[in-house]
């Protein structure tokens, strides 16, 4: 199985793995990772045999998945990922790997199997693995080497996957949905509410909200965390372009002529012709003779002697070809359906044909004139060409270059200027750069986790090459470092007191919107009332639906989540997302009587029951977690 990539993994790619394989060993020793753990958990089914061992949960697995999600979140936060969200990141992995491997001991105890073919055709169909649409193994054990994976981990991982999957796709499956339930679900999902609202805008409130000094002041040590200058480094790097070494590649005469041989089938024009047709279009199977005998009659017409193109604009059903006496003008055969097109370029300029049937009717065509296939000269494309012909070129000098710049970035690891000398690069400098980005290379998430998240980067040695789009790489040098600290009161003290006033103008319009609600359904006030004294905008009253855009996505939620009124409107305030309170009147209800289209109720059938589906799969694996015997290691991630 996957014997070509196990193939694969020899010679300096065997040396390669090995290397990265042996690396945790000169750090953490046999047992790799964070402490002396060599389990993750032990995890046993109900059904479990009490005389076997209980399966275990790698702790690598586990630790390596942890290292690469804190990355993702390093990434996306731009700061430390905080202690409480890492704990929380920890518990929810580890349960994850132990639902997994429950999942996997009832999926073969049942008797789901997976075979060589079908991880086989997984294995092809990951988008990474593919090359223009195809699989690639070269591809592919480039990708796993990166990641330092084995094809055979690989392959086990595939197949346990699939496993899985087997037998959550046989749970979700077998669930359905009643014709009642279906029933119920169209009256809800095509329910019509009738509703008036009005915006009490927080901007309102801003003069009147003024915080003094001390909340000043526990603002900001409440979130001193939030205050913090940016962790900052001085950079130089080094820049591998294509396109700078495609400047300097010689094109000669010779070496050009060379390339246009190789590539000259690209510029060949294709034979064009130009025609004329009338058409009778065909609208059912019904009406085929009748359409049949009107062409056959125009054909008669123009085999007479008639006017091809007035008879054209005169019984044509072409829109588009009609009013020009049918002409279709220069085209190549590509153009046309098939039979269409078979018929015009097996013609002879003159020659009338007819009736061809397509799938648009019957066809009368005439054919007027034909413009041979013609090769393209050398100089009629020789810019383009030329252009061509340099970034080929230089993507071959490209790639000896990238691999003698990682080479020399790893030899003089400590010294970027000694690897520019070596790799005849310029040494470019960026003052400060931070999680944000900076300079010349921007905000590059590889620069900036390749920089932040590396700490033998951050201490001052190069990095690897890293790709910021095809044909451009950079090897990045931290000079020096400025890490974050604590921005003082002074410095913050005007976005903190426009933070609080903002909080507090948000507070008052929300604060005004319960009282007038309130007021409202104590019959204290009148809606009209409340709108004129306060100036407020109102809409409606009017019925929406569940996807109404004109309203704000809160009122339409707090609108659809409302008991239904009895004797009059139910009132409510209804906090924004902006900051904005909102006034909502919910004053009926009513069915949407239009008839629904065979596809749309087809859809609803479909998405109920997956939805159905993915509750008993995970009613499933709530069970199976709740019968299983865990034993989860504390210090797995010491």
């Amino acid at each position: 199985m996957l014997q070509k990539i196990h193939d694969k993994i020899t010679g300096w790619i065997a040396a390669i793995v090995i290397g990265l394989i042996g690396v945790p060993f000169i750090f953490w020793g046999i047992n790799v990772g964070f402490g002396t753990a060599s389990y993750a958990a032990k995890v046993a089914s109900s059904d479990w045999p009490w005389w076997k061992t209980s399966p275990k949960v790698s702790a690598e697995e586990v630790r390596r998945a942890y290292q690469n999600r804190m990355a993702e979140y390093q990434q996306q936060l731009r700061k430390d990922v905080p202690q409480e969200m890492r704990t929380e990141l920890q518990e929810n992995l580890l349960e994850a790997f132990v639902r997994n491997e429950l999942l996997m001991q009832h999926a073969t105890q049942l008797g789901y199997r997976v075979s060589d073919q079908q991880v086989m055709k997984a294995y092809e169909e990951i988008p990474q693995f593919q090359v223009d649409g195809k699989f690639s193994q070269e591809a592919a054990v480039r990708l796993l080497q990166a990641q330092g994976i084995s094809p055979a981990a690989f392959e086990a991982d595939q197949r346990r996957s699939l496993q899985i999957s087997q037998l959550q796709n046989g749970l979700a499956v077998s669930a359905f949905v009643t014709p009642s339930e279906m029933t119920r679900a169209r009256a809800l999902e095509r329910e019509q509410r009738e509703a008036s609202w009005m915006r009490i805008p927080a901007a309102d409130f801003l003069a009147q909200s003024a915080p003094d000094d001390a909340a000043v002041n526990a603002y900001y040590e409440k979130n001193k965390a939030n205050f913090m200058t940016p962790d900052t480094v001085a950079l130089k790097y080094l820049e591998l372009k294509v396109d700078d070494i495609a400047k300097d590649v010689k094109v000669t005469d010779e070496a050009l002529t060379t390339y246009y041989e190789s590539v000259k089938d690209r510029y060949v024009e294709p034979e064009r012709r130009r025609g004329r047709h009338i058409l009778i279009q065909v609208g059912s199977d019904a009406e085929d003779a009748a359409a049949r005998k009107k062409a056959e009659d125009i054909l008669a017409k123009v085999n007479s002697g008639g006017d091809f193109a007035k008879l054209a604009k005169e019984f044509s059903q072409d829109a588009g070809s009609a009013a020009q006496g049918g002409d279709l003008g220069w085209a190549e055969r590509s153009f046309f359906v098939g039979p269409f097109a078979d018929a015009l370029f097996g013609m002879k300029p003159g020659e009338v044909r007819g009736p061809v049937r397509t799938q648009f009717g019957y066809h009368i065509i005439r054919l007027d004139e034909t413009q041979s296939a013609k090769q393209k000269a050398l100089e009629d494309v020789r810019g383009e060409l030329e252009a061509e012909y340099r970034k080929q070129e230089a993507e071959k000098v490209f790639g000896e270059r990238q691999e003698q710049l990682a080479d020399k970035a790893f030899e003089h690891l400590d010294d970027i200027d000694a690897v520019a000398k070596e790799v005849s690069l310029p040494v470019q400098e960026i003052a400060e750069f931070t999680r944000e980005g900076g300079g010349p290379l921007g905000r590059r998430d590889e620069v900036i986790a390749a920089i932040f998240d590396n700490n033998d980067v951050l201490n001052g040695q190069n990095s690897q090459p890293l790709e910021l789009s095809p044909g451009d790489v950079v090897v990045v040098h931290v000079v020096s470092r400025r890490e974050p600290t604590q921005k003082p009161l002074a410095d913050v003290r005007a976005q903190i007191v426009e933070q609080l006033r903002q909080e507090g103008a948000s507070s008052s319009a929300r604060r005004l919107a319960a009282e007038l609600a309130e007021k409202l359904r104590a019959g204290a006030t009148s809606w009209s009332q409340v709108a004129t004294e306060r100036k407020l905008k109102t809409e409606g009253p009017k019925y929406v639906n569940r996807s109404e855009a004109t309203l704000p996505i809160e009122v339409r939620n707090a609108l659809f989540a409302a008991l239904k009124p009895d004797s009059g409107p139910r009132y409510q305030s209804v906090p924004l997302g902006n900051g904005d309170a909102a006034l909502l009147a919910f004053s009926g209800v009513r069915q949407d009587a239009s008839a629904e289209a065979a596809q749309d109720q087809q859809n609803r059938e479909r998405g109920m029951n997956a939805r159905v589906g993915m509750r008993e799969v995970s009613g499933y694996i709530k069970a199976v977690r709740a019968d299983a015997k865990v034993t989860k290691n504390s210090k797995v991630f010491e």
